[in-house]
């Protein structure tokens, strides 16, 4: 009788689905623009009020902000170097090196890069930089395996006098208003939704396994080429 009661308790306990949720890793790396980004479910957020790229690989080279074993990082930086600079190729030069270093640490991560949006402040100044920059930005990220945001494209009108979203913007006409910051949370929630990184990852593998056989045929396995 005892082995039979026991007998029925292992049989009941093969019927049971155990269902293991993995909870995906999210990082955002960004300046105080997206300080007012709404709250992301499972994300992780650095901001860093007037942080430049170099500030971010800084602390990513030294551990301070670690990528490693993240599934999805989104980064929002580059409006700070642009106004220092004025030079859209040196601060695509900085946001390169940035993509690359994370790469080489992480290359199953789903990148994703957002476009700088028009700093309304000093638009007569930078608005034709800003354009020329998000328009070069395409090829880096293409270069990096990285998905980009055209963010800019929400906060400008041809139906507005300077052509920007004005009421997408705060008092000061560079961080963003209530509205504004509504609009980027939603296109980084859609980023970092599961199933479009999942998707992305799929991408990622298939490209990194067509780039090991195209070495392997070429005698180029021991070699690495991330410049």
């Amino acid at each position: 009788m005892v082995y039979s009661i026991l007998k029925r308790e292992s049989l009941s306990i093969k019927q049971f689905t155990f269902t293991v949720v993995v909870f995906l890793r999210k990082l955002i790396l960004a300046d105080s623009i997206a300080r007012d980004v709404g709250e992301l479910p499972g994300v992780v957020m650095h901001v860093k009020r007037g942080g430049y790229l170099e500030h971010f690989m800084a602390d990513i080279v030294s551990g301070s902000i670690t990528v490693t074993g993240m599934d999805a990082i989104l980064i929002h930086v580059g409006t700070n170097n642009i106004c220092r600079d004025f030079d859209p190729q040196a601060v695509l030069c900085e946001m390169g090196n940035l993509l690359k270093v994370i790469r080489r640490l992480n290359n199953k991560v789903h990148l994703v890069v957002s476009g700088i949006l028009p700093r309304l402040v000093d638009l007569h100044e930078t608005e034709n930089i800003v354009k020329h920059y998000n328009k070069l930005l395409v090829n880096v990220c293409r270069d990096t395996n990285t998905m980009l945001i055209r963010s800019f494209n929400s906060f400008v009108s041809g139906n507005e006098p300077t052509g920007v979203k004005t009421w997408l913007y705060a008092r000061d006409g560079l961080h963003l208003s209530v509205r504004g910051s509504q609009v980027l949370t939603q296109m980084f929630r859609v980023q970092f939704a599961d199933r479009n990184i999942a998707q992305r990852r799929v991408v990622l593998d298939a490209e990194r396994d067509q780039r090991s056989v195209r070495d392997f045929n070429f005698g180029f396995t021991n070699r690495i080429s991330d410049d």
